[in-house]
């Protein structure tokens, strides 16, 4: 029996995407750099495994449901807070940027490619605006900048994909219409486009805030599906009342769906983001298949110059110009002047566009398709590899990362972040509970619902400033398992996990502990005695000592971990020397913690 090739090109696209993932994972690489080098050998152009050509108007649904998915969760996770921190420099570069940007590709493509015309290298120009969320993401991830240019890179990644795409289908209509029914028409059509993108985003994000707020009319089972379901019925919708709408439609409801932050949100997030994962890998080989290498090639040279010209005079350009006045520095400045890599939406408007200009009898679109696909290859080949070396040498990444990442939302976890944090620490809080987490924030502190050992969610984590991690679920096995998968994140020393009753023999790994010193105390019974009201109590170290050697200040007390001065954790262990200046927290019986609040009434740490 002979398989359709439609069947044969999209299953073979859904295997060779999730090979990409697992390829750009291993490597620490941007996705986009696999996906598209496995695109291009499937593709007729090489192997001819694939043929996108194939699914005829299939392809267009493909990568229009797919760029609904990816603009709707990437408005999730621009948070407000990011806004207020790097608002007026986000706002900058979404604007004015947008326009330098755009203007300084079309100069290079009509300078460079005479032949293509002030219209079609306008296009392009428009086109390659947008930086993309799934290549900021993991390249933020990999190289940890500050946190104001993480959330510059990151709100600009999100919010410029619809402002691209939408002044794209300005240019695009201007070519195929302005001649036959005016300027005038072309400009009232886009002002069309915006009205009803706000209109159906604003309606639809209210839409799902009411259902996720009753329980009652939404199991909890179906939210993330009936999120997705209206994610993608929103861009059909707006497409069909007004085409090209859909793209702004859908990121404005994914913006003020996340502003409302309704219950279950997180959980929305987190499946959203898998499938996010998903939806890239198989739009980007079907785009990638699509190219054709003879059409690359003949770019040549002035192909070459569009690519090194948009990194190192219009990037810089337009960061130095929207950034003018703000908070941050040259140095910053010019780091964000080396990240600007383009994504998934740039090659997916760039291939629907250069399908419809040949339809109408433009063969210059299958060129400014080509120029654009080399400027996300460019990008992303020269920026990703030399970011975090361009960040060292400009003094622009983390100077230090301290704060702690507690798994397990739990009693114990509650208490003992909370003694941190009063003493100054950074604690952020990770739990599948969502009562956990609740109780958590009622307490004031920063706690997230997700699940801490999916390698998803551990890449698209803001970890800013977390550079240590305690396991402290009631689960030895996910404990041990967060254990392994921390130490690569930040290293093999500044990971433990707590010790259960279950837990095996083999507490020492390659020569590294894996659990807390608690003096052979189990989580279980710190559970019991939190229940007890035993407290968790900072103690200043006044001398040098042996963790042995600590005096009975408080009888029952118990030594968890300490902080040096500058506020970074430092694990026990049963030879620990303990330096003067060091912060001990110990968990004490109520009778003695009240004793010690009566000898230091206007203190939190007693000393020893």
């Amino acid at each position: 029996m002979h398989t359709a090739p439609e069947v044969v090109t999209s299953a073979v696209a859904v295997v060779a995407g999730v090979c990409g993932q697992v390829i750009a994972r291993r490597l620490r690489l941007p996705a986009i750099l696999p996906l598209l080098f496995i695109g291009v050998l499937l593709g007729p152009s090489v192997t001819g495994v694939i043929d996108p050509g194939a699914l005829g108007q299939g392809l267009r649904v493909w990568v229009g449901f797919g760029v609904a998915i990816i603009l709707f969760e990437g408005g999730l996770s621009l948070k407000p807070s990011a806004l207020k921190s790097a608002g007026r420099a986000i706002r900058n570069l979404v604007t004015l940027g947008a326009v330098i940007t755009g203007v300084g590709c079309a100069l290079l493509a009509r300078f460079l490619f005479p032949d293509l015309g002030w219209g079609l290298a306008t296009l392009f120009g428009t086109l390659v605006i947008v930086t993309g969320p799934t290549v900021i993401q993991p390249l933020l991830h990999a190289v940890r900048p500050r946190e104001r240019i993480g959330d510059v890179l990151r709100g600009e990644a999100i919010l410029i994909d619809p402002v691209g795409a939408l002044l794209a289908v300005l240019v695009l209509e201007y070519l195929i219409e302005a001649e036959s029914a005016g300027s005038a028409h072309v400009f009232l059509a886009f002002g069309k486009r915006v009205g009803l993108g706000v209109l159906l985003g604003a309606g639809g994000a209210l839409a799902l805030r009411y259902l996720l707020e009753r329980p009652n009319l939404l199991a909890r089972d179906l939210r993330s599906l009936a999120v997705l379901a209206a994610s993608i019925g929103l861009y059909a919708l707006s497409e069909s009342v007004l085409s090209e709408s859909g793209v702004l439609t859908v990121t404005l409801a994914g913006f003020l769906l996340g502003w409302m932050h309704p219950p279950g949100l997180e959980e929305v997030e987190q499946f959203k983001g898998q499938l996010t994962v998903m939806m890239v890998s198989i739009v980007f080989i079907l785009l990638s298949a699509n190219l054709e290498l003879a059409g690359l090639w003949e770019l040549g040279l002035p192909g070459l110059g569009v690519v090194l010209g948009t990194i190192v005079l219009v990037r810089p350009l337009t960061i130095f110009t929207c950034t003018a006045g703000t908070e941050l520095t040259t140095r910053e400045k010019l780091f964000l002047s080396w990240i600007a890599p383009r994504g998934i939406v740039a090659a997916a408007v760039s291939s629907l566009f250069a399908l419809l200009l040949e339809a109408k009898g433009e063969p210059g679109g299958r060129t400014v398709m080509n120029l654009t696909f080399a400027v996300i290859a460019g990008t992303v080949i020269v920026q990703a590899p030399t970011a975090r070396l361009v960040g060292k040498t400009l003094g622009v990444l983390e100077s230090a990362r301290n704060g702690l990442l507690l798994i397990g939302a739990n009693r114990v976890g509650r208490a003992l972040a909370q003694a941190l944090a009063r003493a100054g620490a950074r604690v952020q809080l990770l739990d599948t509970s969502s009562w956990q987490v609740e109780e958590a924030r009622k307490a004031g502190l920063l706690a997230r619902r997700l699940n801490a050992l999916d390698p998803l969610e551990i890449e698209r984590m803001d970890l800013h400033g977390i550079g240590h991690m305690i396991a402290a679920t009631p689960s030895d096995a996910v404990n041990r398992m967060a254990v392994q998968q921390y130490a690569q994140e930040f290293g093999r020393d500044k990971v433990r996990a707590l010790l259960m009753s279950s837990s095996p023999g083999d507490r020492v790994v390659e020569g590294v502990p894996i659990y807390m010193h608690t003096g052979g105390v189990t989580w279980e019974e710190l559970s019991r005695r939190v229940d007890e009201h035993h407290e968790v109590r900072a103690v200043e170290v006044d001398h040098d000592l042996q963790l042995a050697e600590l005096p009975t200040w408080v009888e029952g007390a118990l030594p968890l971990l300490a902080l040096t001065p500058t506020l970074e954790p430092v694990f026990l262990g049963e030879d620990t020397r303990l330096q003067k200046g060091l912060v001990l927290f110990v968990l004490t019986p109520p009778e003695s913690a009240a004793d010690g609040d009566e000898a230091e009434p206007e203190a939190t740490t007693g000393a020893c």
